[in-house]
């Protein structure tokens, strides 16, 4: 994939991921735990994974909770996504890589989601000072589990559907592109 069409494709993933996470945080969970949520912004981190390199997956990553953060829960609460944003694609990426024969998709995400939910709650034990918040700990794991089951399924799908749209490789084009060149090929012929 050439640099251009490579960041093309970068941006329109970290956008999805931003747009995602946003609306996410509008979706109650019936849960009356702090830092539970569904993490339906990982599908697009697993998306990546699948597709680029460790720096574009970090680079996604990196922007969209700095823009989450900003926008929906504030800059206090940036240091409680990046450690779990980051970790857990730090995971993903080398159980996809390294070790995907043991692991599914969904098991990848179930890995991701404890792993987001096990650095949040050091994070928050070392900026309060306190350890008490260790006792969410329990409740945050057994939630990644099933949260991570649910996104790990829809990432499933979503890189199903990437591959057998083929957006990653070089040769293949789409249709409108198709048409566009079929129409630039005839107006050059007909100048000549």
């Amino acid at each position: 994939m050439n640099k251009n069409r490579k960041f093309a494709v970068i941006i329109i993933l970290v956008t999805n991921a931003i747009l995602i996470s946003f609306l996410e945080a509008f979706i109650p969970i019936p849960v009356p735990v702090p830092g539970v949520k569904l993490g339906l912004g990982n599908i697009i981190t697993m998306i990546g994974i699948a597709f680029l390199g460790l720096n574009d997956v970090i680079f996604i990553v990196v922007v969209r909770c700095l823009v989450v953060a900003i926008l929906t829960r504030g800059v206090t609460m940036l240091a409680f996504s990046l450690s779990g944003g980051i970790l857990s694609a730090l995971v993903m990426w080398f159980l996809y890589k390294k070790l995907r024969k043991f692991f599914s998709i969904k098991g990848i995400s179930m890995a991701g989601a404890i792993v987001h939910s096990t650095a949040q709650i050091v994070v928050a034990s070392m900026i309060l000072g306190q350890a008490v918040v260790m006792f969410y700990l329990p409740i945050l794991l057994i939630s990644s589990v099933i949260t991570g089951f649910i996104t790990g399924k829809i990432g499933e799908l979503a890189i199903f559907e990437v591959k057998q749209k083929d957006i990653f490789s070089e040769g293949k084009i789409s249709g409108k592109e198709a048409i566009g060149y079929g129409k630039r090929c005839d107006f050059e012929q007909s100048i000549h």
